[in-house]
């Protein structure tokens, strides 16, 4: 009796297993005539007998299987994914079993669904189709699983505002040291004076023997790890991780102390904490950095400003001159330097309003402020005569220095700025 039952059952496993066989060839006649569809739906019946296949079915189902949905990719882009984890399962089912049948073709097979889905990343990325390039590229990295692949895929999750992922897949790279740093061997034809890249060095010398080419380059690219340093601290940013961002900048600054990025983001974070003098400092190594940046200077005048160091803020205010002369926010800040302590001085103004001697000293000191800033102020409306806060500060001082012409220039100008808000 047990016997019979197991016959039986091997005759039914080997009825299921040409059953299945049969569907599956019948797909690849069909996408061998263009017949999409109808390969599809042999596939699906061939998928409710694969549990009862044997290996050897299973791998040509899966390969038949990506073969067809590689195809449908063509109008279906969503059939990428299909294709890539059917092929995928080849290999892994093969490996697993310890034979090879379909592997070698489905790995070639992988590598042009590569080159395809990478052209298609290209073509969504000029559309600025970023969501759809993200999707494609993840299929990308799960075909060649590379830290150049990474890199573009953690660049596209930003553009995606998926910023926890982003950061993960930036940190994986920073963490395992990732430069992206590759060597590119070129060589000219004689003919054409083409440049063309060639893929090794071995090619290079070949293509050189010939006598048809000349100027064999060997070049390193660009490192990309300061760009993905600053694509972490953006992302931290954006997360409102401060202290994080603050952290990694110290210790990226360990490889490079002169990166100016790195500066400038320790700089902003002294500023977010309120840190006046680290600011200060930062910014000072920024314009060491960068001598002829008017902002990095103007930065710097305003950190000396703020800790109420006035000859030091007039310094790097003048410095921000010499390098823009019509750097008009400079020239806002020299006039709070000549204003500094005008605050101080109205409250002893308003302590001695009846005493006529100390009243008299006491206005004159102010007044004589308001002409020391004056001409910052005046420069400063030359260059931006529509400004209307600079034209009511110049009002006001020309009232108390009893310039009444300018006086009415002034707040003429201020009239007519303030009917077109």
């Amino acid at each position: 009796m047990k016997k019979y039952f197991l016959l039986s059952f091997m005759l039914l496993f080997s009825v299921i297993t040409l059953a299945q066989k049969k569907e599956v060839k019948a797909a690849e006649k069909a996408l061998k005539k263009g017949e999409i569809s109808q390969a599809v739906s042999q596939l699906e019946n061939a998928e409710k007998l694969l549990p009862q296949a044997d290996d050897k079915t299973a791998s040509k189902f899966y390969y038949v299987k990506g073969m067809v949905y590689q195809a449908k990719a063509a109008e279906d882009p969503k059939a990428y994914q299909v294709a890539v984890e059917s092929f995928q399962k080849v290999i892994a089912l093969e490996k697993e079993k310890g034979f090879e049948k379909y592997s070698d073709e489905a790995k070639a097979k992988l590598k042009e669904l590569k080159s395809a889905l990478l052209n298609q990343v290209n073509e969504a990325n000029k559309k600025k189709d970023y969501a759809r390039a993200e999707e494609l590229m993840n299929l990308v990295y799960a075909i060649e699983p590379t830290d150049d692949n990474l890199y573009i895929l953690a660049l596209l999750e930003v553009y995606n505002n998926k910023l926890e992922e982003s950061y993960k897949n930036f940190k994986k790279l920073y963490d395992s040291g990732y430069t992206g740093v590759k060597t590119v061997y070129t060589v000219k034809d004689k003919e054409t004076g083409e440049v063309i890249q060639v893929p090794d060095a071995n090619t290079q010398k070949i293509m050189m023997a010939s006598g048809k080419y000349v100027d064999p380059k060997t070049e390193q690219t660009k490192s990309k790890r300061s760009d993905v340093v600053t694509n972490m601290l953006y992302v931290l940013n954006k997360l409102g991780r401060d202290d994080e961002a603050f952290r990694l900048i110290q210790q990226a600054k360990k490889e490079e102390p002169d990166n100016l990025d790195l500066v400038i983001g320790e700089a902003n974070y002294y500023l977010k904490k309120g840190d006046q003098k680290g600011f200060t400092e930062a910014m000072k190594k920024a314009l060491e950095l960068d001598p002829q940046n008017a902002d990095y200077a103007y930065n710097v005048g305003i950190g000396y400003l703020n800790q109420k160091e006035y000859d030091k803020a007039k310094e790097y205010f003048n410095k921000t001159l010499e390098i823009n002369p019509n750097y008009k926010n400079a020239l806002y800040g020299l006039a709070l330097v000549e204003l500094s302590g005008e605050e101080a001085l109205v409250e002893e103004i308003n302590k001695n309003l009846m005493n006529d001697k100390k009243y008299n000293e006491l206005k004159k000191k102010q007044l004589d402020m308001y002409r020391r800033a004056l001409p910052y102020l005046e420069k400063y409306y030359a260059i931006d005569p529509n400004d209307i806060n600079i034209v009511r500060t110049l009002m006001n001082i020309y009232l108390e220095l009893d310039m009444n012409d300018k006086y009415k220039e002034m707040r003429t100008k201020f009239k007519e700025l303030k009917s077109k808000q």
